[in-house]
């Protein structure tokens, strides 16, 4: 039984391949963008949260490919889903979202919940953001390492950049996103992060480039992790 945090069982080459060439296959039998977000969403829901690093795998597998028609079509959608500002998201737990209850106002029994004591809050993120918190951040997932996040964030941009209208406000989230003290949702250091992406992305750097600019803030690129974290590849 996979645990929150465990290692995901990693499918094969040719499971991932086939599962990118169904979501392809679904995408471009309908030219309605609503039902293509639709189509999306799904499939990252029926993933489940704790694997929705497999869902950006996925992505991945058709950003490599060499098939220019599945990247403008899963680019669009992306598109659509950026303009509608609803992203097939995952979840990934909030490094600091419990704040203690006012004091000057009376406190309901309701205000104790499982988050006061401890349980972690969990936010939705898009796959930029999922992959940038993910490296960067204390989550319920093994931390994902320098090299895997440079790699899995060039990859998302060179497929998200065949879509005009995703290449133009993915950006401008990233930017709105960094400038957001959302309780519990970023670090300082993942805001600077996500600046960073966006300025580059949004200057029209190529992918590699951007990602690049995103580990350079802080020196991070080559900064050791933590004492005891286990560093993950995507």
């Amino acid at each position: 039984m996979h645990t929150p945090g465990s290692p995901d069982p990693l499918p094969s080459a040719e499971a991932l391949r086939a599962s990118a060439a169904r979501l392809v296959a679904a995408l471009a039998a309908h030219a309605d963008p609503e039902y293509r977000l639709t189509v999306l969403k799904r499939l990252a829901r029926r993933l489940g949260e704790d694997r929705y690093p497999l869902f950006i795998r996925i992505l991945g597998v058709v950003a490599e490919s060499d098939d220019s028609r599945a990247h403008r079509v899963l680019a669009e959608t992306f598109g659509t889903a950026l303009r509608r500002m609803d992203l097939p998201g995952g979840a990934l737990s909030s490094w600091g979202a419990t704040r203690l209850p006012d004091s000057t106002q009376p406190v309901a029994a309701s205000t104790f919940s499982g988050q006061f004591f401890g349980a972690t809050p969990q936010r939705l993120l898009g796959p930029v953001e999922y992959l940038t918190v993910w490296h960067l951040q204390r989550t319920q997932r093994q931390p994902l390492g320098a090299e895997a996040y440079r790699t899995a964030l060039a990859r998302l941009i060179a497929l998200l950049n065949h879509s005009e209208e995703a290449r133009t406000l993915y950006p401008q989230k990233l930017a709105v996103d960094a400038q957001s003290e959302m309780e519990g949702a970023y670090t300082r250091t993942t805001r600077d992060r996500l600046a960073a992406i966006a300025a580059a992305w949004a200057a029209g750097q190529p992918p590699e480039e951007v990602a690049a600019a995103a580990l350079a803030v802080d020196g991070d690129a080559t900064a050791p992790p933590p004492a005891a974290w286990v560093v993950r590849d995507l």
